[in-house]
């Protein structure tokens, strides 16, 4: 018997993809920072448009695309690599930004 408990939230959908009838949402930059600092497994594959079951298969292998890690019996992937993964990271936000550089360019 199925457990009547959602194990992670459905995101809301726009009035255009309500309207549509779209079974899968769209994912949107804003939409994968709206997660929070990190995210559950199955909603990281769904981002990646990879099955669950794909993306547990490779998460055993140690092959995600995204850095991971395990908390207790679940596994979160944090969301500013995924969003790097995807090429969808802040235009303005450079890796010597983001670490705190403030040396000027040679």
């Amino acid at each position: 018997m199925r457990s009547s408990r959602r194990t992670r939230p459905v995101p809301p959908q726009s009035g255009k993809e309500a309207a549509a009838g779209e079974r899968e949402p769209t994912w949107t930059a804003e939409r994968i920072r709206a997660l929070g600092a990190s995210t559950d497994l199955a909603t990281a594959a769904a981002v990646l448009g990879m099955s669950r079951s794909a993306a547990y298969k490779l998460i055993r292998r140690d092959a995600f695309p995204v850095p991971h890690f395990h908390v207790g019996a679940h596994y979160r992937i944090p969301t500013a690599p995924l969003l790097a993964a995807l090429h969808l990271e802040d235009p303005g936000t450079t890796p010597e930004r983001a670490a705190g550089a403030t040396s000027a360019p040679p």
